[in-house]
């Protein structure tokens, strides 16, 4: 077994409870991290027992909550800058979040501003889509407060990563960080409970394209990074088809949130780029333009990205997000899931259990026009075409590839095409898959 040429960095700092009851250990988990702490609740959850308990739990352990704040919808520089000033003025020394991505991400960068007062004035959220932190030792910053992050989604791994998203000056911006990293994640499947099961297939998806996404961009990892992400991936498909049929299932909804974490953890990844989850850039524009999360705008791009790398010409979009050789390896991989059509039609057969899901599986059917895909070309190209995470794709391929996308999967295309979208009787649901 040959170690990749360059070296990686791997930070897994996280102490991570999971399993049902998880959530009753909050009161010592949070004793071990301070005595005064800033609760930051999502306010979809701030009604449940499962909250409230959190809470007392402290209470019971000499863990004072000095502020309890709802949160609600994704964080922006000006709330997460109200929130951590908040923070500060509390006197906590440690931070709660119970919640989502967002109020988890707003809970990482209030910790970590309340001890660097001038991180959110940084210039380089202006200019850059992506900010890193980590850079010379002389710009580091200081250790932020201690985090214990409770999802009550699976979907984003926030609670085991050290990246966090905010909204400024109209864009996302995207921050990165090991200092980001939670100090502890309580996984309990009571907070996922009441939890629709469109937001359990949504959170699947984005799971799925976390794990293969950057596996199809890169070939220079580890043999076995590239084996445990094939094993995820296999292993996510199966488990979200299981919380979709039985979303009252603990079991089911305990897989899915493990799943999601062991995702965060980035081990698939090791020795390749962090930055190499090209759909997450492209779902950006088109999940502000149609009105909906990540997850269901991942979905309708998931087909027409694994077409692109499927049909890969040299120099063209689909060699650079992708390739026809890591796709048919993905595709055997898989085909145990998705059944022997996977190896002739990866995209196809993908595109039938999405449909299963009840998820999109074009940009057709987010109600997304020509005009709309012109948008979205400009902001994505505007937002992370300077960044060099897509690979040097300029705006007119990203153009003909979101035209693309508005596509039914399997309708006759050519890569690097772009043509008037299907009459919308055409658009038919998909066939439940035999």
């Amino acid at each position: 077994m040959n170690a990749p040429e360059r070296g990686f960095v791997w930070q897994v700092p996280t102490r991570t409870v999971c399993g049902s009851g998880a959530l009753d250990g909050v009161g010592p988990e949070a004793a071990a991290l301070g005595s005064a702490v800033t609760a930051v609740v999502d306010a979809h959850v701030a009604q449940l027992p499962a909250a409230a308990d959190a809470l007392a739990g402290m209470a019971a352990h000499g863990v004072a909550p000095v502020a309890v704040h709802e949160f609600a919808g994704p964080p922006t520089m000006e709330s997460v800058r109200e929130l951590a000033a908040a923070v500060g003025r509390s006197g906590s020394d440690a931070v709660l979040a119970v919640g989502g991505g967002s109020a988890m991400d707003a809970a990482k960068i209030a910790a970590l501003a309340a001890t660097n007062p001038g991180l959110l004035d940084d210039p380089r959220w202006d200019r850059q889509g992506v900010v890193e932190l980590d850079g010379p030792e002389e710009d580091r910053l200081r250790p932020g407060l201690p985090t214990l992050l409770a999802p009550s989604t699976a979907a984003t791994g926030s609670e085991l990563n050290g990246v966090a998203a905010l909204r400024h000056a109209g864009r996302k911006r995207l921050l990165a960080s090991g200092l980001l990293a939670p100090s502890t994640a309580l996984i309990d499947p009571a907070l996922t409970a009441t939890l629709p099961t469109a937001r359990l297939a949504e959170g699947g998806v984005e799971t799925l394209c976390r794990i293969i996404c950057p596996y199809l961009a890169s070939d220079d990892a580890l043999p076995v990074t590239d084996a445990l992400a094939e094993a995820l991936a296999a292993h996510c498909l199966r488990a979200v088809s299981a919380a979709c049929r039985f979303p009252e299932s603990e079991r089911a909804r305990t897989d899915l949130a493990w799943l999601v974490s062991v995702s965060a953890t980035r081990l698939e990844g090791l020795g390749r780029s962090p930055w190499g989850h090209v759909l997450w850039y492209l779902q950006d524009a088109v999940a502000d333009l149609a009105g909906t999360a990540k997850g269901p705008a991942m979905a309708a791009l998931l087909p027409a990205y694994l077409a692109e790398a499927a049909e890969a010409v040299a120099g063209g979009v689909g060699a650079r997000w992708g390739g026809s050789e890591r796709l048919a390896r993905l595709a055997d991989a898989l085909a145990a899931e998705l059944g022997p059509d996977a190896h002739a039609d990866l995209p196809g057969a993908l595109a039938l259990r999405l449909g299963e899901w009840g998820l999109p599986t074009d940009l057709g059917r987010l109600g997304l026009d020509r005009t709309a895909v012109e948008e979205a070309a400009d902001r994505t190209h505007l937002v992370w075409g300077s960044t060099g995470l897509l690979d040097g794709v300029g705006r007119g391929e990203l153009a003909g590839f979101l035209h693309r996308a508005r596509q039914p999967p399997g309708a006759s295309m050519t890569p690097g095409e772009g043509r008037d979208p299907l009459p919308a009787a055409q658009h038919t649901a998909i066939p439940e898959r035999r």
